[in-house]
C-alpha cells in the first residue's frame, strides 16, 4: 500500500491572496490509489462518533436499576453529549494546529475506546460519569477533525468523501441504538456498551499508521527525528473567528440546527402524545423524524457541491422547521407529514460540515471553523431540551414552545446567509472589513 503525501493546494493567506480563488486541486485520478488506508480511516472515524450516546440511551433503565442512578444522574447523562461535544469543539482546533489532524484523530478514537470500555466495567457511578465524558470528548474531537482530514487528503474528492463522512456519522448513530437491546439480552449491558470500544480502537489504527509514515518521511527528508505534523494554515484564535462573518454565520446556523434537533429529539414524542396520538402513532412519527437524517446526509453534500452559492439550500433547511411546528399546532392530525418535513432539517448538519471545507483554504482553517461552529452549536443543543421543557412548564401548552422554536429559524436563515458568501474564504483578510460581521 502506497503512502500518500498530501498535496499543497492551498492559496497563500492575506494580501493579494484575499482576492484569489483557491488553488486548483490535483487532477482527478483514482480515488483508491495510495489512499486505501485513509479511506478506511475516514469510514471508521465517521461510524464511531455516536455510539457512546445512542448505544447507552436504550439501556438507561437497566443501568439505573443496576447502578442506582437517580433521575438527576440520568438527566446529567443526557446533558453530557452536547456539553462534551461543545467543549471538544473549542479544544480540537488547537490540538490540530499544534499536532496535526492525524494525531488528533488517533487520540480521539483512543479516548473514545478507553472511556467506552472503562465505563462498561466500573461499579462506581462517579467513575461511570467521568469515563463517559472521556469517551464523549474523544468523539467530540472526531466530530471536528473529519473535515480537515478530507481537505488535506482528498482535495479532488471533497464532496464525495464529506458525503461518506456525514452519512456514516448518521449510520453510526442508528446502529448502536438498534443493537443495544439485543446485545444486552444476549450478553448483558456491560458487553453491549464495551463492544463498541473495539470499533473505536480499530478506527485509531489507520491514523496511527499514517502518522508514523509521515514522521518517517519527514525524518528521511530532513535527517531529524520525526515530530508532530501540524495542520497547514494560519493560526486562527477565538477573537479572529468571532470577527469573521463566515465563522459567526456558520456557528449561528449550526447552533440553531442543534437547538431545534435536540429539542425535538427530547420532546417530539411527548408533543405528539399530548396532541392526542397513541404511543404507537407517536413513535412512528418520531421514527420518521430521526430516519430522515440518513437520506439528507447523503443528498445535501452532493447538492451543495453543485451550487455556486449554497444559501438557498441553507434557507430551505432552516425554514422546514417552522413549517413543521406550525403544522403541529394547526393540524396535529397529520403527524407523519410534519415529522417528515421537520426531518428534512436534519440536512443542516451535513451542509455545515460541507461549508467547513468549502469556505476555507487550509486544513487549519477548516479545523478552526469546524471547532468554532461545533463548539457553539452543541452548547446551544444542550439548551434545546431545557428551553422546550421550561416553556411548557410555564404555559402548560406546547403552542408557545413550538412558536419560539419556529422563530429561531430566522436566526438560522441569517446564519446561513452569513456563512455562504460568494467567493470569500475564512482565511482571506480575516478580521478586516471584507470578512467581518456587519
Amino acid at each position: 500500500m502506497n503512502t500518500i503525501t498530501p498535496t499543497n493546494t492551498e492559496a497563500p493567506i492575506g494580501g493579494a491572496a484575499a482576492a484569489a480563488v483557491p488553488a486548483a486541486a490535483p487532477a482527478p485520478g483514482s480515488l483508491w490509489r495510495g489512499r486505501i488506508l485513509l479511506i478506511v480511516g475516514i469510514i471508521l472515524l465517521g461510524i464511531t462518533l455516536r455510539h457512546a450516546v445512542t448505544g447507552l440511551s436504550p439501556l438507561l433503565p437497566v443501568l439505573r436499576e443496576e447502578m442506582g442512578i437517580g433521575v438527576t444522574g440520568a438527566s446529567l447523562l443526557g446533558m453530557f453529549p452536547t456539553l462534551s461535544f461543545g467543549v471538544a469543539g473549542f479544544l480540537a482546533p488547537v490540538l490540530i494546529r499544534k499536532s496535526g489532524p492525524e494525531l488528533t484523530a488517533a487520540l480521539a478514537m483512543l479516548l473514545a475506546a478507553a472511556g467506552t470500555f472503562g465505563r462498561a466495567f466500573t461499579d462506581s457511578v462517579p467513575a461511570f460519569f467521568v469515563l463517559s465524558i472521556v469517551a464523549l470528548v474523544g468523539m467530540g474531537f472526531g466530530n471536528v477533525v473529519g473535515a480537515p482530514l478530507v481537505k488535506k487528503y482528498f482535495p479532488d474528492r471533497q464532496a464525495a468523501m464529506l458525503t461518506v463522512f456525514a452519512l456514516l456519522m448518521q449510520a453510526g448513530a442508528t446502529l448502536p441504538a438498534m443493537t443495544a437491546v439485543p446485545l444486552n439480552s444476549a450478553a448483558g449491558w456491560r458487553v453491549s456498551i464495551a463492544a463498541w470500544s473495539l470499533l473505536s480502537l480499530a478506527a485509531a489504527l489507520p491514523w496511527i499508521i499514517q502518522l508514523v509514515r509521515l514522521r518517517r518521511t519527514k525524518a528521511a527528508a530532513t535527517g531529524e527525528p520525526g515530530a508532530a505534523v501540524p495542520a497547514a494554515g494560519p493560526k486562527l484564535g477565538l477573537a479572529q473567528l468571532a470577527s469573521s462573518r463566515i465563522a459567526v454565520g456558520t456557528a449561528l446556523f449550526y447552533a440553531m440546527a442543534s437547538l431545534n434537533t435536540y429539542g425535538m429529539l427530547a420532546w417530539l414524542p411527548t408533543i405528539l402524545k399530548d396532541s392526542g396520538l397513541d404511543l404507537n402513532a407517536a413513535g412512528a412519527a418520531f421514527s420518521v423524524f430521526t430516519f430522515m437524517t440518513l437520506p439528507m446526509a447523503f443528498i445535501v453534500p452532493i447538492i451543495a457541491a453543485k451550487l455556486q452559492r449554497a444559501f438557498p439550500l441553507a434557507a430551505l433547511l432552516a425554514l422546514v422547521y417552522p413549517v413543521g411546528y406550525v403544522g403541529l399546532i394547526l393540524n396535529p392530525g397529520n403527524p407523519l407529514l410534519w415529522a417528515f418535513i421537520m426531518g428534512i432539517g436534519g440536512g443542516a448538519f451535513p451542509l455545515a460540515i460541507t461549508m467547513f471545507n468549502r469556505r476555507t483554504r487550509t486544513a487549519a482553517g477548516s479545523a478552526a471553523l469546524a471547532g468554532f461552529a461545533m463548539g457553539i452549536g452543541y452548547l446551544f443543543g444542550t439548551l434545546g431540551p431545557f428551553l422546550g421543557g421550561a416553556l411548557f412548564s410555564a404555559t402548560g401548552s406546547w403552542t408557545v414552545p413550538l412558536a419560539v422554536f419556529a422563530l429561531t429559524a430566522l436566526v438560522m436563515v441569517i446564519g446561513g446567509w452569513m456563512m455562504t458568501p460568494h467567493n470569500r474564504f475564512l482565511e482571506d483578510r480575516i478580521g478586516t472589513a471584507t470578512d467581518t460581521v456587519k
